[in-house]
């Protein structure tokens, strides 16, 4: 009774249109049902590079084989190589990582698993880090929103998303078999133990297992470096840093029948790590903090594509995440800081999809999650809101396409209702949000295309923004951010001695007005602010090569490069006309490749430029510059596998974070075993 005496009539509407739309798909597949089908056998296109080059909105996507290429422990990792992509890191193996794109924060980041949009209400940031390679056959990351319009409506409610997907056994083959065993070790204690097991069970039903266990004592040296006026530099030693975490998740698919199928998952992670302090100058104290995290979740999806003029998917999801903060210091009473955090997510979606010829697509969607959080303390929370929010989505969507021509738009209706158990909630809120896209191919016989996509997007600010003791700030406007793109793509194959040349360049202007900052006072505590207005300026370029054979082998190459200017716009502010915070205004990838039978060798580097942590006149303020260099040998015959990687080669000392010094030179050695 709460949520249908508190919804829109507008939100009751478009799920109304929802309905109708669903109703008119099962009578249409009752009709369907009773004409005799054949069942033909599937045809598989490799469309990775219609994905990048044909799309109207900028998406990135990283294979299964060139995941391999990357110096790359987990997905965060992984983020780094992705044009526009600034990664957050406080140092160490279990250093907590966060990812803003284009400039525009963490929280316009949507991670997308498996077709099911992954939360945190309390910070929403998503950790990446906590997600395994061994089990991810793709990962990309789509600009404003991915292409496809037959998604959920929280896929359309992010300024970029980040999409991973996981590996399962051949879909036409009959009872098998696979896996593998993979151990990781390298410096700083790491060990990281694996297993992926994937098999069918007949035509019908195909599983998956994936663990992992990952322990690091995070103990390794740093420079620290007095200044100018000091003029010198001692090595030290970086504590707390530990790590103990463990991934189990399992996957199953069945196939109800051709183009219509359910799956599942269950997914569980726990972890246990010391979170290391800020180093400044002659501060020698060894940080007491601890955080334990335990999360949850289940997901179901079913998708029905039997139709060719109809179809819907339907999503559904539970996610229960609880830490524990702990810190032990003498400023607290009794020398002990305990803190939990409880938070719930249930949710559900609805899509349908009516496509009345080959050249258009229609699709409506609707989403609706309910979310609250929990939280205790010794000293602090006493008084504490113990809020909740039910949120709901509905995306209206077409899309033209033809061979030279696409043109897609859709609308996104944003509502929320919130409450608290004591003192005044944040207000609700009601937003429309329209997107535009669209692509041209001017010449019928070349791969050129240019693109072009506006999209509006509405982020609310987190329980932590809202209600965190003595730094929530229940008055903060959400951002509220417009983004505009104008790029080209062009790919060729079989140029010169290339086999395959992809390019795109895309400039982009971003404008975010009440842009929420999040300045880190220790590595779990934060201050919100809005800064008003800020402004993003920037270009994107990526390459992607593949060459003819050269001594036998191939040889590979992709590179990114990025200028961003984001300035602070905000009338009469200090820093008006200055970059951003942690935001460089160059910054690069490159990873090289080489190819022959059983091996493979590989150099990446990463370059990032200066950046500022506040104020560019103030000297101190500025962070310099830095690259790092990084090489790996793979060699595989038969069922064996095995890579080494040194990271950092010249041993740089960079930091990502003011005060947070970063491991130097670093290495990883990989074993494993398919069956």
């Amino acid at each position: 009774m709460f949520i249908l005496q508190h919804l829109h009539p507008v939100f009751l509407k478009t799920r109304l249109l929802v309905l109708v739309l669903i109703s008119l798909q099962h009578s249409y597949a009752a009709e369907l049902d009773s004409v005799r089908t054949r069942e033909l056998d599937t045809l598989l296109v490799e469309a990775k590079n219609l994905r990048t080059t044909h799309a109207a909105l900028p998406a990135q996507v990283y294979s299964q084989r060139e995941l391999q290429a990357l110096n790359a422990l987990n997905v965060t990792d992984v983020a780094k190589y992705f044009s526009g992509v600034t990664v957050q890191d406080y140092g160490g193996i279990g250093g907590l990582k966060t990812v803003s794109v284009r400039g525009m924060g963490a929280c316009f980041t949507g991670v997308n698993y498996d077709g099911v949009m992954m939360s945190d209400i309390q910070s929403g940031q998503v950790d990446l880090g906590r997600f395994s390679l061994e089990n991810v056959s793709e990962i990309s990351l789509s600009n404003g929103q991915p292409d496809d319009l037959f998604q959920s409506a929280r896929v359309f409610a992010s300024g970029s998303v980040f999409s991973v997907k996981t590996k399962f056994a051949d879909k036409n083959t009959n009872a098998t078999f696979k896996g593998n065993l993979h151990l990781l070790a390298g410096s700083f204690g790491m060990l990281n133990p694996s297993v992926f097991l994937a098999t069918n069970a007949g035509k019908k039903w195909a599983f998956n297992l994936s663990a992992d266990l990952l322990t690091a004592d995070g103990t390794y040296s740093f420079l620290q470096y007095y200044g100018i006026k000091y003029n010198f530099s001692e090595i030290l030693t970086r504590n707390n840093g530990d790590v103990k975490s463990a991934r189990t998740e399992v996957n199953s698919r069945y196939n109800i029948r051709p183009n219509e199928q359910l799956t599942f998952k269950l997914n569980h992670y726990i972890s246990e790590r010391g979170l290391p302090g800020s180093v400044t100058f002659y501060n020698t104290d060894v940080s007491n903090q601890r955080l334990n995290d335990q999360v949850v979740f289940g997901q179901i999806h079913y998708e029905n594509q039997r139709s060719a003029h109809w179809q819907h998917q339907y999503f559904a999801r539970y996610n229960r995440a609880f830490n524990h903060y702990s810190d032990r210091n003498p400023k607290y009473q009794g020398g002990l800081l305990n803190e939990t955090y409880l938070q719930q997510e249930f949710y559900a979606a609805a899509v349908v999809r009516y496509k009345p010829s080959r050249q258009f697509h229609f699709s409506t969607a609707t989403d609706w999650w309910y979310n609250n959080l929990e939280i205790k303390s010794n000293i602090f929370f006493r008084d504490f809101a113990f809020p909740t929010r039910i949120s709901g989505l509905t995306n209206v969507a077409g899309k033209y396409l033809s061979e030279r021509i696409t043109v897609a738009m859709n609308l996104l209706h944003t509502l929320t209702r919130e409450q608290v158990s004591s003192g005044t909630a944040a207000p609700n809120r009601n937003k429309l949000s329209p997107t535009l896209s669209a692509t041209f191919q001017p010449f019928e016989d070349k791969e050129l295309r240019l693109r072009a996509f506006y999209k509006n997007i509405y982020r609310l600010p987190t329980f932590n923004d809202l209600y965190y003791h003595e730094i929530g700030n229940k008055n903060l406007r959400p951002e509220n951010a417009h983004q505009l793109n104008l790029g080209a793509t062009y790919s060729k194959t079989k140029l010169l001695i290339l086999t395959n040349l992809e390019l795109t360049v895309d400039a982009y202007y971003n404008h975010v007005s009440d842009k929420i900052i999040a300045v880190p006072r220790d590595l779990f505590h934060w201050s919100m602010t809005n800064k008003g207005v800020v402004e993003m300026k920037g270009v994107d370029v990526t390459l992607k090569i593949n060459s003819l054979p050269v001594a036998q082998g191939e040889v590979r190459l992709m590179s990114n490069f990025s200028y961003l200017k984001a300035t602070d716009r905000t009338p009469n502010s200090d820093n008006y006309g200055e970059q951003i915070p942690y935001t460089p205004q160059h910054s690069g990838v490159a990873s090289l490749s080489f190819q022959r039978k059983w091996w493979e060798l590989g150099y990446n580097l990463q370059y990032t430029g200066v950046r500022w942590i506040g104020q560019t006149t103030v000297r101190n303020n500025k962070m310099e510059a830095y690259s790092l260099h990084s090489i790996f040998a793979n060699f595989t015959y038969k069922r064996i596998e095995l890579k080494a990687e040194l990271l950092n080669v010249f041993n740089t000392q960079y930091e990502v974070v003011k005060f947070y010094p970063m491991p130097r030179r670093n290495f990883r050695i990989r074993m494993g075993w398919g069956f």
